[in-house]
């Protein structure tokens, strides 16, 4: 690997899966749009669901002002499943989270830092955002997912329950798919494991199923895992995402790619006012 300065920065309105062609970049920047109308009785809704909504709403405060070191393993697997090629590049990361017009604004920042000694001239699949996948359990998406209570299960001797969620056609989302004639809403569905004690997820996994095919794809799978996380100034553990594992499909073709995210700390920008001669 080799060290680089090169800045990326993207500033977003909604989420977006970009595929210029089945084989160009696929990038996922998840925020939230306008406040979906009709929305569900509170009385309805499971105290699992609800308390991670609370705990989504604490984390969209707190991960907006967070970088983090993410290096990405990209790879084109073969029909057998076994990796065809890959690159690694590892990237400081932040994401800025506003409030803007009754919207979440996003903007995204990704500096590389180590870039594979020879990069590969052929095709790879980008994908960022999905760390904040958990987004669609925020209040404001409440009526754009349906969400209903699976047997619970247990992981590393704790109980954890599992919400199965499944996006509502027609309703606003937090994922697009993005092509140059236009966006289209991605129809996740998939399920969460969710501590009933504090609403803190711990695993989503997430698919979009056939909502792609009239795009050529078959099928764009996500599976994100969460963890502790202690910052060097601080003594309480965060609840961050700690990886994402994305593979997206066409009939005859089958990309992965691994994020890893570590090295969590707080951003900061440092200002310097010039003042110039004094009259």
């Amino acid at each position: 690997m080799k060290k680089a300065r090169h800045i990326r920065a993207k500033s977003f309105r909604c989420a977006r899966v970009f595929a210029a062609t089945w084989i160009a970049g696929a990038v996922l920047i998840l925020t939230l749009g306008t406040r979906a109308t009709n929305d569900p009785d509170p009385k309805a809704v499971d105290p699992v669901v609800a308390k991670a909504q609370d705990r989504m709403e604490r984390f969209v405060e707190e991960f907006g002002t967070m970088r983090c070191d993410e290096s990405i393993r990209q790879e084109k697997l073969k029909n057998n499943g076994n990796v065809e090629y890959h690159q690694e590049t590892v990237y400081d990361s932040f994401v800025l989270i506003h409030f803007e017009e009754g919207k979440i604004r996003v903007f995204e920042q990704h500096r590389e830092e180590l870039l594979p000694h020879h990069p590969l001239a052929k095709p790879l699949v980008s994908t960022h955002g999905f760390s904040t996948l958990a987004i669609i359990f925020h209040p404001y998406y409440a009526p754009s997912f349906r969400f209903s209570r699976l047997d619970d299960d247990s992981v590393d001797g704790k109980n954890l329950a599992r919400i199965h969620f499944e996006h509502v056609p027609g309703r606003p989302s937090p994922a697009l798919y993005q092509k140059f004639v236009g966006d289209q809403p991605i129809d996740f569905s998939g399920t969460a494991w969710i501590d009933p004690a504090d609403g803190s997820i711990h695993r989503i996994v997430a698919d979009a199923g056939s909502s792609l095919k009239d795009m050529g794809l078959k099928d764009l799978r996500a599976e994100l895992m969460y963890g502790a996380v202690t910052l060097d100034d601080e003594s309480d553990p965060r609840w961050l995402p700690v990886s994402a594992t994305v593979d997206l499909e066409t009939p005859r073709q089958h990309w992965r790619n691994i994020h890893h995210f570590s090295d969590y700390r707080k951003y900061r920008a440092a200002v310097r006012l010039d003042q110039g001669a004094q009259p």
